[in-house]
């Protein structure tokens, strides 16, 4: 059975913290490869919020308990990837304050790498990810979130390493990821001295606005891509300062910022919202069949300006209320309260109706009946 309720606003706040959470753990679960497994532990839940719904209260023990399993096995398989996760939400929770040093370090670090690598005949594809994400672009390698450092990098390019042959993924101030296999690209006027180190490099630099450094091992030269763009660099300070300049934040309005969040990583937060909906809707909209009497006190509110009350009919409403009875269970009906607003009202004696909107239900439980249907009270003008 469901009924028509309003919309509190404690509803709202539900509703919106509920499609964070579910979009939070789709996002680390779609980075992780977990989510088949994050999809069953909100199917068990969803699954026990019906059962409960329908009273099967076995059968709501058991997907709970499963749910919960599938929780435990998730912490266990996945936590290397949680570790990240936090490590990754940490950095940006402090992105303000390593923006101005860490950065400028890393790319100090970068450059120091590039041009020991090249004066080393060591070949190397170093990406710098700026605005756009570059995971659908790339694929393979393997997860790191390592400090960037000269030492690290030039231990990852090193023949004898596994981990050589791909290109390092740096995001702010950590290696997020080696080996990691690029787009080649579909210009045709590639100059035939160019590998394929080259031209990956140009694939992923035309598809978004990455920076790619490149390392020669034959010709020994470091070259930055970006977009069509190809520079040459001879200097090892003068790569550091144009990737700090390239990289550099532009300031820009809160409407954009908001625009991009919104537009980014836009499927995953349409399934939140899916789910978030009917996880919602099946707790909330659909009130079960648990029917309870409760008595429920009776209060004036926005009384006149020199107006009492006088000669109330009742003080306290026996209100049947239904709703699934593991929600009655988890909020407070002893705080119910039957409020009248006399905003307006004249003396004498008024008849009041008594309505679901003068009660605050919960969401997911309504009103029944009530006894007495209306009320009577007198407005009187104050003694002096």
């Amino acid at each position: 059975m469901i009924h028509p309720i309003l919309v509190r606003w404690q509803g709202v706040v539900d509703f919106v913290v509920l499609t964070a959470a579910l979009y939070i753990l789709l996002r680390w679960a779609q980075q992780a490869r977990a989510l088949r497994v994050a999809l069953v532990v909100l199917g068990l839940h969803a699954g026990a919020l019906v059962s409960r719904h329908f009273d099967l209260v076995l059968t709501s023990w058991v997907l709970d308990g499963a749910a919960i399993l599938a929780i435990v096995v998730l912490l266990l398989v996945f936590q290397a990837e949680l570790r990240r996760f936090f490590m990754r939400l940490d950095s940006l929770l402090n992105w303000r304050s390593q923006a101005a040093s860490r950065l400028n370090e890393t790319y100090e670090a970068i450059a120091r790498a590039a041009f020991h690598m090249a004066g080393a005949s060591v070949g190397a594809l170093i990406v710098i990810v700026r605005r756009n994400a570059v995971a659908e672009l790339v694929s393979g390698g393997i997860v790191l979130e390592a400090a960037v450092s000269p030492e690290i990098m030039e231990a990852i390019f090193q023949k004898t390493s596994p981990a050589h042959d791909g290109a390092v993924i740096v995001r702010g101030d950590r290696i997020v990821r080696a080996a990691a296999v690029l787009p080649l690209t579909d210009r045709e006027n590639v100059p035939s001295y160019y590998g394929t180190r080259h031209r990956v490099a140009m694939g992923l630099s035309e598809r978004c606005d990455a920076l790619v450094v490149v390392v020669s091992e034959e010709r020994a030269e470091v070259t930055l891509m970006e977009a069509r763009r190809l520079t040459r660099f001879d200097d090892e300070q003068k790569l550091a300062q144009t990737l700090e300049k390239r990289c550099a934040q532009p300031a820009e309005g809160m409407r954009s910022r908001l625009r991009q969040w919104f537009l980014s990583n836009l499927r995953v937060k349409l399934a939140a919202v899916g789910l978030a909906a009917a996880i919602w809707s099946t707790s909330v909209l659909s009130t079960g069949t648990t029917v309870r009497t409760v008595g429920v006190p009776v209060q004036f509110v926005s009384v006149p300006a020199g107006m009492d009350i006088a000669a109330p009919s009742v003080e306290r409403l026996d209100v049947q209320v239904r709703g699934s009875a593991w929600l009655m269970d988890s909020v407070s009906l002893v705080r119910l309260v039957a409020s009248f607003n006399l905003r307006g009202a004249r003396a004498g004696t008024l008849e009041l109706p008594v309505r679901a909107g003068n009660l605050n239900l919960p969401p997911g439980i309504a009103m029944e009946r009530v006894s007495p249907a209306r009320i009577t009270v007198r407005l009187v003008a104050q003694a002096r």
